[in-house]
């Protein structure tokens, strides 16, 4: 497989120069040491370079199970000390399966299993699993735990004001957290920004534009490993026999290297997958609208569900008068469509007040009951 393309990197980042010059251009951006100063990076940088210069000096370690030490006791004392207590929701990749998060041999369900832990538990098998890949680093299926997608606030309270994210709106976005080992989250697509934040660990991330979907061979939209439905290929040993398409998926790809204190700009609907490099890793993502941020509904994603029901199924020759409707009244639509209609008369025709985007809410409800 040919090396791919490499997404652009942006230095010395500000809000402006994100909201006028990165964003605008829909496409994925390194935002290079972005949030090299927050306390959870700098501790693990500390963690790294001392681990580096003093490999003998166990003072900074955690100690496993089996009386073995591991270096990341500076990051896991931080994390422990504002932790607020209680179980933990997490998943577990046993050995011997591959350690990326997908469906199981027989598709009628998944390689790993979620379970509910106490942070101690979740800490141990961490560490337990970290071990044994730091011990091996090449070896393979050497198994996996991870917490994904969990609000920083339900478990990390006091640690949410030290580790925001000035670029997305405060009020309507909240800090996740990933914390787990090194594994590999299949390519998924989200329907809101997103800017994810390298804590700890090395992280490569492959993205395919949105118009690539027909080349990625996605799979269900409902049995989905994690919400999102999930691109069929395995990016590590694609097999184009079973999936030719997706060598044109590739000639579109870019990949993203980040390190601690890297952050990723992906604009909404770019398909990613996510390699967790180290034996542990950390994130921190921040998404801004969409249905996960659920600040204004209904979503994009309610009108395609509504198009399944009413238009997919309909003759050839309908499907394409819908095409040119919606062509005229949503994709292609500008001022000038309309320009010839009186404008005390223009209605939803015209930009959409609160009370019109209200009524049509209700109007909807309505024919949905």
């Amino acid at each position: 497989m040919r090396a791919l393309k490499h997404v652009a990197v942006w230095h010395d980042v500000t809000t402006d120069l994100f909201q006028q010059e990165i964003a605008p251009l829909a496409e994925p951006a390194i935002l290079k040491g972005l949030v090299k100063h927050w306390p959870l990076v700098e501790c693990h940088i500390q963690d790294k370079n001392h681990r580096s210069t003093n490999p003998q000096d166990n003072t900074q370690s955690t100690r496993l199970n089996n009386g073995e030490t591991l270096n990341h006791s500076g990051l896991f004392d931080l994390l422990s000390m504002h932790y607020v207590g209680g179980d933990v929701r997490m998943a577990e990749i046993k050995p011997g399966q591959k350690t990326q998060f997908y469906y199981n041999s027989a598709f009628n369900g998944f390689n790993f299993e979620r379970k509910v832990e106490s942070y101690s538990q979740f800490i141990a098998s961490l560490t337990n699993y970290a071990h044994a890949i730091e011990q091996n680093p090449q070896g393979l299926n050497q198994g996996a735990v991870a917490i994904q997608s969990a609000p920083l606030k339900d478990y990390f309270p006091t640690l949410v004001a030290q580790h925001e994210m000035a670029l997305f709106n405060k009020a309507t976005t909240e800090p996740r957290f990933w914390l787990g080992n090194k594994s590999t989250v299949v390519a998924h697509y989200d329907d809101a920004d997103n800017i994810a934040c390298v804590v700890a660990g090395e992280r490569q991330v492959t993205l395919f534009p949105p118009e690539q979907i027909s080349h990625l061979y996605v799979g269900p939209l409902q049995f989905t490993p994690a919400g999102a439905p999930v691109s069929m290929v395995d990016l590590s040993e694609p097999d184009f026999e079973k999936y030719p398409l997706f060598k044109q998926a590739l000639n579109h790809a870019l990949v993203a290297n980040l390190e601690p204190g890297d952050a990723l700009y992906i604009p909404r609907l770019w398909w990613h997958h996510v390699q967790a490099l180290s034996d542990i890793n950390m994130l921190i993502n921040f998404w801004a609208g969409g249905s996960i941020a659920a600040t204004n509904k209904p979503v994009p994603m309610d009108a395609m569900l509504l198009a399944m029901l009413t238009i997919r199924d309909l003759p050839t020759a309908q499907k394409k008068a819908w095409q040119a409707f919606f062509d005229h009244y949503v994709f292609e639509h500008h001022e000038q469509s309309h320009q010839h209609i009186p404008e005390p008369i223009k209605g939803i025709l015209a930009p959409l007040s609160s009370e019109q985007m209200t009524n049509i809410k209700k109007w909807l409800s309505s024919q949905l009951t």
